[in-house]
């Protein structure tokens, strides 16, 4: 009789715990700072970076557009502001 090993399965990246990527996170800046930019919305990137009111803010806004790439770019950028800080 043999015995049966299991053998771990990788976790979702959804289950995996955040990781701060500084690389990753300019990216994110990026892309969002330029989706606004389409909008009609500037950011104060230095703001960004310093207020954590003020980036907060913006998120919650954009939580509101039509936008879905928009929405998305916001989605991210939190989550990697918040492994990062």
């Amino acid at each position: 009789m043999s015995a049966t090993h299991a053998t771990p399965t990788p976790s979702s990246p959804t289950q995996r715990p955040a990781t701060c990527d500084e690389r990753v996170l300019l990216l994110e800046e990026t892309d969002f700072k330029w989706l606004m930019a389409g909008q009609g919305w500037w950011i104060d990137t230095t703001r960004l970076h310093n207020d954590p009111v003020y980036a907060l803010h913006l998120l919650d806004l954009v939580e509101a557009s039509p936008l879905p790439a928009l929405r998305d770019c916001a989605t991210l950028l939190r989550a990697q502001m918040l492994a990062c800080h």
